[in-house]
């Protein structure tokens, strides 16, 4: 039995995107993840990283890569020039990516780093235990939203919920295994 834990932890707009229509989030630079967030914290407890191919991308504009300290899986049906050390491009599902990830030492908590596609292809497949996020008081009108696409309902429990000192809005909820509607 794998003790990975996949948690899904973004920012996202009052509307509900994680970045504008072309990819870009500049709305966020007046939102960085601090010490209000705890973001550091976050990291310090991961084991591993799955991520799609835009948000690799995204991540490595301006030739850098802040994640070599962890086994990285990029999902893509496409080839990778120069990945970084650590760092594994395949096409799989959602249990492939994480039985990768496994076998190079993640076997603990696995931050699911964009993007909505991929969070709710990680949902439908019953892999995805927690969403954490930041709501920003932005509303964009358009962007990729933070879930792909809809396949049913999914039912959550808020672990918490607290205003930090910037305005955003953070929270945290455990993503329920029944598919029921509380009670």
């Amino acid at each position: 039995m794998s003790s990975q834990h996949v948690v899904y932890m973004f920012a996202m707009s009052l509307d509900g995107f994680i970045a504008r229509p072309d990819g870009t989030f500049d709305w966020l630079d007046d939102f960085p993840a601090d010490a209000d967030y705890d973001f550091d914290a976050f990291l310090a407890s991961l084991s591993g990283i799955v991520m799609g191919r835009a948000s690799y991308e995204a991540a490595r504009r301006g030739g850098g890569w802040d994640y070599g300290k962890w086994p990285c899986a990029i999902a893509t049906r496409r080839p990778v020039d120069d990945l970084p050390n650590n760092t594994t491009a395949m096409d799989g599902e959602p249990r492939a990516l994480l039985d990768d990830l496994k076998r190079r030492g993640a076997d603990g908590r696995i931050w699911l780093f964009g993007g909505g596609q991929m969070a709710s292809q990680f949902l439908k497949a019953g892999l995805l235990d927690t969403i954490e996020l930041a709501t920003i008081p932005v509303i964009l009108g358009q962007g990729i939203p933070a879930f792909g696409f809809a396949d049913g309902d999914s039912w959550l429990d808020l672990d918490f919920a607290r205003q930090l000192s910037n305005g955003a809005v953070h929270s945290r909820y455990r993503v329920r295994t029944t598919t029921s509607a509380p009670g």
